[in-house]
């Protein structure tokens, strides 16, 4: 089983610092494999730095980290902190490839960030999305339908996870509606507007057709965590080929190794000339 969950650091919502390590110290026993970390705090200098904390406490690699806005105007925070987005993997997931983009926010011409990670574990993909989500119903409907209309959602994953800071206002149809601009539905149940707005929302999705693997989602799964197992399904020839990113030594050589080239006329006939 892969285990994920999703943890907001914020304490806009009143959330204590000894709730935030009771927390952690679930996760921890919880032996989470992969973790989103929304309003965490990453100091420019010596200082604490939260995402380095969390991950030495949970035993696990911060994969990637995007700064979302700059945190001077809270409390006890220093000018030169920032605050952002953090995904955590632990042994046996391996990152393929991170970064982040912008999508549309709670007001006009307001950027949020969206996290991404794509990550493998037993030879299937799967993309990991972690953002800010908006306050509003309306800012969300927005920021979701641009999010579901990415290239990215149109390529193949054996599963999507999808975490926020903050449960959704939408309802279970007009999500559906959102992912139906992508090749992904909603596999673990709909986020809903029953969790607590500080919390957060995890929501795992799957591919509409022709799946790359089988996602099954097991008994432990809760507002802010689950785990699902997914097995690779085995290609036929009406299956388009999967996201397969090229390996450092593909990268470095600039072919993939199944399809290596003929040298150079010049070489195959007997060295480099000149």
């Amino acid at each position: 089983m892969i285990r994920v969950a999703t943890l907001n650091n914020s304490n806009e919502q009143g959330t204590s610092s000894a709730h935030r390590q009771e927390r952690i110290e679930q996760l921890r026993l919880a032996e989470i494999d992969i973790l989103c970390c929304q309003n965490i705090r990453r100091a420019m200098d010596n200082g604490a730095d939260e995402a380095q904390i969390i991950s030495k406490s949970l035993s696990m690699s911060c994969s990637c980290y995007a700064a979302s806005h700059s945190r001077q105007n809270e409390k006890n925070q220093k000018a030169y902190d920032a605050g952002g987005l953090a995904i955590l993997t632990g042994a046996g997931i391996w990152t393929l490839n991170s970064g982040s983009f912008q999508r549309a926010g709670e007001s006009e011409g307001v950027k949020e960030i969206v996290q991404f990670a794509l990550v493998r574990q037993k030879g299937a993909s799967i993309l990991v999305l972690n953002l800010q989500l908006c306050g509003s119903k309306q800012s969300q409907l927005l920021q979701l339908r641009a999010l579901f209309s990415h290239p990215m959602l149109k390529e193949r994953y054996g599963a999507v996870i999808l975490c926020s800071d903050r449960y959704t206002k939408l309802s279970a149809k007009e999500l559906q509606a959102i992912t139906n601009r992508s090749s992904y539905v909603s596999h673990s149940s709909p986020p809903s507007a029953s969790c607590p707005s500080g919390e957060g929302l995890l929501w795992i999705l799957a591919a509409s057709k022709q799946p790359v693997a089988s996602v099954t989602i097991g008994n432990r799964q809760t507002n802010l965590s689950l785990e699902f197992e997914m097995n690779r399904i085995s290609p036929d020839k009406t299956h388009k080929p999967c996201y397969l990113p090229m390996s450092f030594q593909e990268q470095w050589t600039g072919y993939k190794l199944s399809a290596k080239p003929s040298p150079p006329e010049s070489i195959a006939a007997g060295g480099l000339q000149g």
